[in-house]
């Protein structure tokens, strides 16, 4: 399996988990909208776990028509499942959000499956996102958070992206190192194999004679 190949399994891994990510946020929105602790209206909800069920299946779709994608493919979904998540955060409190630590779910998942550029890329894109909604947000909204601080959450998810990241690496790396050992392993067997077959047909065209 080649690199392209191996990304199209990831992203149909994270097709699935993604429509269990889905079902988990709907069901703690509509908790949160039945108890007033939210006020999103029911429209709005309908339509943002609407955008997401449409995404995820636009992507499920494409994924089950072809067997490779473009290496661009994969900065596409995360950069939409982090602004999907940007939006729910700006419906359900700005600072006060408890879905801000989804983005951590983000950059944990992905940057496993693809090493340090992802774990960078999506640190960048959340700083921007984030730092967009909250710019957006009515003045009332615009409360320190329980950590102290919005700065201090954006330098905590730095610093798990760059941490994180670099274990990915690490990973990815040993991952190839392995695969190229076994791969040498295999050359070698089928090396010895042909050596033997050839010894045994010298030695039976010998006794023939």
């Amino acid at each position: 399996m080649n690199e392209i190949e191996s990304e199209w399994a990831i992203e149909r891994s994270k097709v699935v988990a993604r429509w269990f990510g889905i079902v988990v946020l709907a069901t703690v929105l509509e908790w949160q909208r039945h108890n007033g602790l939210i006020a999103m209206p029911r429209s709005v909800f309908l339509t943002l776990v609407g955008g997401m069920a449409l995404i995820n299946l636009l992507h499920t779709v494409y994924l089950a028509r072809c067997r490779t994608v473009s290496p661009l493919f994969k900065y596409l979904t995360t950069g939409l499942d982090a602004l999907l998540v940007t939006v729910t955060i700006a419906w359900t409190g700005y600072t006060r959000s408890p879905f801000f630590y989804v983005y951590f779910v983000l950059l944990v998942s992905n940057c496993l499956r693809y090493g340090f550029g992802m774990a960078l890329y999506l640190a960048t894109l959340v700083n921007i996102l984030y730092a967009g909604a909250l710019s957006l947000a009515p003045m009332t909204e615009r409360q320190t958070a329980v950590l102290g601080g919005e700065g201090l959450k954006i330098l905590g998810f730095w610093a798990v992206a760059l941490y994180g990241g670099s274990i990915a690496a690490r990973m990815r790396r040993t991952a190839h190192v392995i695969a190229a050992y076994e791969d040498t392993i295999a050359e070698l067997r089928a090396e010895l194999r042909a050596r033997d077959a050839r010894a045994g047909t010298a030695g039976e065209t010998g006794n023939g004679e």
